[in-house]
């Protein structure tokens, strides 16, 4: 976003806490396990789950707490960072997206089935899914199957799927930013 431009909509989400508690149960089963192992005298057995849980599951525990996706609508677009975006283990095209108003041939607001959709199967860390064709979906709260938000589609044939606490007001702004360039 330019010092010039008008912001008209910003919000940041994390993971809720049932799927961050997922990584860091896990991380506090494999603790428990190494403590088991060492009271046994299974010292091989401590050493690969701590070398399991160094390596792989307090990394990915971290990744969970600290992920975020920022939406922001202001003059000069629609912009979706995921932070962090070095280890966010998603591809750099969804990671960092920038769209100019004038690429948004239609938006609005919508509700995402994963159990009955398969327009954003892909790869994906929970409700961050980046499938083939360019679509693209950017859901940090997800219910269990269920996700509200706003199905943007692009005149160079990309979809998005924006998860949002208030997706009226996200379309609302969206409408609006095109509404205003126009009459600029």
């Amino acid at each position: 976003m330019s010092a010039t431009s008008l912001r008209h909509f910003h919000e940041v989400q994390r993971f809720p806490l049932w799927i961050t508690s997922i990584p860091l149960l896990t991380v506090a089963g494999l603790g428990a396990l190494i403590v088991a192992f060492v009271a046994v005298g299974e010292f091989a057995g401590a050493l690969f789950c701590g070398v399991l849980l160094a390596a792989v599951f307090l990394p990915l525990a971290v990744l969970h707490l600290r992920m975020r996706l920022v939406t922001s609508v202001d003059s000069t677009g629609l912009h979706l960072r995921i932070h962090p975006a070095r280890f966010s283990l998603l591809p750099r095209r969804m990671t960092y997206k920038d769209v100019s108003l004038g690429e948004i041939s239609r938006c609005e607001v919508s509700v995402y089935n994963s159990l009955m959709s398969r327009e954003f199967w892909g790869w994906h860390i929970w409700g961050l899914s980046a499938a083939k064709g360019g679509r693209y979906l950017y859901v940090m709260r997800p219910g269990l199957v269920r996700a509200q938000g706003v199905r943007v589609e692009l005149t160079r044939g990309e979809t998005l799927f924006i998860g949002s606490a208030n997706p009226a007001k996200l379309a609302a702004a969206i409408a609006r930013a095109i509404e205003k360039r126009g009459s600029a």
